[in-house]
């Protein structure tokens, strides 16, 4: 609003990506700002939905286990404060989502606070995750080959 962009204003914009994720809307949407519809229904004391069931996305809310879901929401929700000063930093909103995903079983090998570079390890049934920036192709005899072309470029 300020026309001002800064690091903050990057953690508000992710913060509406967030949203984007739980609820499947667009941030504007037949003149309705999404930030503001959740902030009116959150409840914190719905401890499954957060009070926005009939906002979220029918796939996300039919999710037979939303562990993580309310963390998720709370940090969402700190990204969006309306003051700059009180929203994390974006390396602190990655550790919080790490952790997030530790706590709930997912193994990052997190040794840093940009460690969304690092290839995800194993989930809990066993199977290799792929990492969400790196495009494997496959040879004749099955052997994944790495490609660079989408490696994580952060500093």
């Amino acid at each position: 609003m300020t026309q001002q962009l800064t690091e903050k204003s990057d953690v508000y914009s992710f913060g509406v990506v967030m949203l984007e994720l739980i609820t499947s809307k667009q941030p504007l949407e037949k003149g309705k700002y999404i930030v503001r519809e959740v902030r009116t229904l959150m409840n914190n004391r719905d401890e499954e939905y957060y009070g926005i069931r009939e906002l979220m996305d029918p796939v996300v809310r039919n999710t037979v286990n939303l562990t993580g879901f309310g963390r998720f929401v709370e940090l969402t929700m700190q990204c969006l404060e309306e003051s700059a000063s009180a929203r994390p930093t974006m390396s602190e909103v990655v550790k919080a989502l790490e952790t997030i995903l530790q706590n709930d079983g997912m193994n990052t090998n997190s040794t840093s606070a940009s460690s969304s570079a690092n290839d995800f390890g194993v989930t809990k049934g066993g199977a290799a995750m792929r990492h969400p920036y790196i495009d494997n192709t496959f040879t004749k005899k099955d052997e994944v080959i790495e490609s660079n072309e989408f490696d994580y470029s952060g500093g």
